[in-house]
């Protein structure tokens, strides 16, 4: 993604034996923040789903425009930092911002199982490894329970999202006790302006 010839900048700070290693380090920055921006959504390796599927909850975009709003800006920002530095040649900002744009416009649903939640094709976490449900910026996280991370929810803040939590904490107390974990009755529940679907087995 170099432009060829290095900035000027960066001959006079760096020794010619370490100029292309620091370049293609610089460069290597694009590819891997979007890559990290894409792992909330897709980890082949860690998205298994256990348990039998009890629910596929959408989405809304308001929702998936908070959870890309940040990776979005970080990345644009080192977009334009390395093509003003004449690093990554000048296509790098609209790839990026189109990288971001499909990300956000891309449709995903967290899936509800007996034994745990998933985002879209991302890591699947157990119910035993949270303790609860607390309001957080942007939404909700399932707190981390025994030394386990929390996981992050993303709300659109309308009144699905209640309804929405409170299964959430009905599932976790549910695996706490041993108990078996129940689909919802068909209504409104789901994340705003999302919807709830009964999954097909998995």
């Amino acid at each position: 993604m170099t432009t060829g010839k290095a900035p000027e900048r960066f001959r006079r700070d760096f020794p010619d034996s370490h100029l292309v290693t620091t370049l293609n380090f610089l460069v290597l920055l694009l590819p891997l923040g979007l890559l990290l921006a894409a792992s909330r959504l897709v980890r082949p390796l860690r998205s298994r789903l256990v348990g039998t599927r009890l629910l596929s909850v959408r989405v809304p975009l308001l929702a998936r425009l908070r959870m890309h709003t940040l990776p979005a800006l970080v990345n644009s920002l080192l977009a334009v930092i390395l093509t003003g530095e004449e690093i990554a040649p000048w296509w790098s900002i609209p790839a990026v911002l189109a990288v971001m744009a499909a990300l956000m416009a891309v449709p995903t649903s967290y899936v509800l199982t007996t034994d745990g939640i998933r985002l879209g094709r991302a890591e699947f976490r157990r119910w035993t490894e949270f303790a609860g449900v607390a309001r957080s910026r942007g939404g909700a996280r399932l707190l981390g329970a025994a030394g386990a991370r929390s996981y992050r929810i993303w709300l659109s803040g309308s009144r699905g999202d209640d309804e929405f939590l409170h299964l959430l904490r009905r599932l976790i107390k549910a695996a706490y006790k041993g108990a078996p974990a129940e689909a919802p009755a068909p209504g409104p529940t789901g994340l705003g302006n999302g919807h709830a679907t009964a999954a097909e087995p998995h």
